[in-house]
């Protein structure tokens, strides 16, 4: 369950088809389960999505808006969340690009407004992607994430044998079909969800914002 439910008025019902969307995340090198980047350790900008606390991508933040348009137009039922790993844990993950977590989309809404409204009333604020779009899709449905010990590892010989082109990078664009999305999420959801555990890492992370931010307005 989300730590915070959502006011899901307005939002569109959402039926797609079985396939998995592959989605790259920036996340932490400071926790051992691979949790996003919120802290800017890539320095690609501090992440707030996937939002494990509201079950939700694009809603808080405007994040891989034209991929999230993409999708969602393709009729990807599923969201794949990928990395590299470069986290705290020494196992032989390290540096591999594994599959932590999915999402289930459910429901849909167009949040280009939202954002743009935010970026106005905050002065500095870098703009938003969605600035030059003409939508920008949000989505909410249930989050699954693993242990690091038991996400699936994507290599490149997999892709290979699967008949999928491209290598085991950030910039993989994969669309799983049915056949194949079925072994990852089988493998994934014989798992423990282990959600809670992301979601009180990133707590810790905000918290840890918060009083740098206070740190710095007092000096």
């Amino acid at each position: 369950m989300p730590k915070t439910q959502i006011n899901l008025e307005g939002w569109q019902d959402y039926r797609g088809n079985i396939t998995g969307a592959l989605l790259y995340v920036e996340t932490s090198h400071q926790s051992i389960v691979p949790v996003r980047d919120q802290l800017n350790e890539n320095g690609k900008g501090c992440f707030f999505e996937p939002n494990y606390e509201t079950s939700t991508y694009g809603l808080i933040s405007c994040c891989n808006a034209k991929n999230m348009n993409s999708i969602v137009k393709n009729k990807s039922r599923y969201v794949l969340f990928g990395t590299r790993y470069e986290g705290m844990s020494a196992s032989d993950f390290k540096n591999k690009y594994v599959i932590m977590g999915y999402m289930r989309i459910d429901k849909i809404k167009d949040v280009r407004t939202r954002h743009i409204q935010k970026y106005m009333a905050t002065p500095g604020a870098t703009e938003p992607e969605c600035m030059q779009l003409e939508k920008d899709m949000a989505v909410w449905g249930p989050m699954y994430f693993v242990a690091l010990e038991d996400s699936f590892v994507i290599s490149d010989e997999l892709l290979k044998e699967w008949d999928y082109k491209g290598r085991a990078t950030r910039q993989l664009k994969a669309v799983f079909r049915e056949e194949h999305l079925n072994i990852i999420l089988g493998h994934l959801n014989s798992k423990k969800n282990m959600i809670e555990e992301y979601v009180a890492t990133v707590e810790e992370y905000k918290e840890a914002l918060v009083e740098s931010d206070g740190a710095t307005e007092s000096t």
